[in-house]
């Protein structure tokens, strides 16, 4: 009788308690619409704020582009070597307006920073042409420059700014901290002096491969001096969750 007792009470302790039902509660649909809106809200301020940071740049870059910068030109001899000839300080304003997409491209994402630089174009654009609606009836002939040199001007940053914030994102991560932003930035600045430059003076008789091989050079630099600054803000615009670098 005793090998049956213990098989019982061996059979009794190895008994498995029925689960228990775990109940989830489910959103009602005013609750998923309240969280959609505040989702979109939440997105939609982040994109105004960073566009609003962007705008000046473009803005500036547009008011200034027909203004030469001669400040070094004494170090080039040659009168047609000098930066004078086709360095502006819309060009340098734009110079930077591809940095500030490579720090948004760190915090947010290398999307949100595209988002940002289209929606800054979109409004710099429509101020451009209010403002140029708006002197129209003052304007002489050649007040303006040329619609080839505006649009190469234009197609040139959009698309290096672009290249900058899309590379940084493929690149970020790793221990090698400056990798990302410098080869971003050399990479777009190359789209952009090989964009602007053919476009604007392709089939003419200026000097324009040493004039766009001077700019890169130029910018090169930029890229590197972007780098002290970049390292002293890298704690305080730390990436968004889910993102590296």
């Amino acid at each position: 009788m005793a090998a049956p007792a213990k098989q019982r009470l061996e059979g009794s302790s190895m008994e498995v308690a029925p689960p228990v039902e775990s109940h989830r509660e489910r959103a009602t649909p005013m609750q998923r619409l309240l969280a959609a809106i505040g989702g979109f809200l939440v997105g939609f301020t982040r994109l105004a704020v960073l566009t609003a940071l962007m705008l000046p740049i473009l803005i500036a870059s547009f008011l200034t582009v027909d203004i030469p910068v001669r400040a070094l030109d004494h170090y080039f001899p040659m009168e047609a070597m000098r930066p004078g000839n086709w360095l502006s300080r819309g060009d340098i304003f734009m110079a930077f307006g591809a940095m500030a997409g490579v720090l948004m491209a760190r915090r947010f994402g290398g999307d949100e920073a595209a988002r940002a630089i289209t929606a800054a174009w979109g409004l710099a654009a429509f101020a451009a042409f209010a403002g140029i609606a708006y002197l129209a009836p003052d304007l002489a002939p050649g007040d303006l420059p040329a619609a080839r040199y505006i649009a190469a001007f234009v197609l040139a940053a959009m698309m290096g700014q672009y290249m900058a914030v899309g590379l940084f994102d493929v690149l970020r991560g790793g221990t090698d901290w400056w990798r990302a932003p410098l080869y971003a930035l050399l990479a777009g600045y190359a789209v952009h002096v090989t964009l602007f430059y053919g476009v604007a003076y392709w089939s003419s008789s200026v000097p324009w491969l040493n004039w766009m091989a001077t700019d890169f050079a130029l910018k090169a630099a930029m890229a590197v001096a972007f780098l002290w600054p970049y390292w002293r803000l890298r704690r305080g615009l730390k990436p968004r969750g889910g993102l590296g670098g």
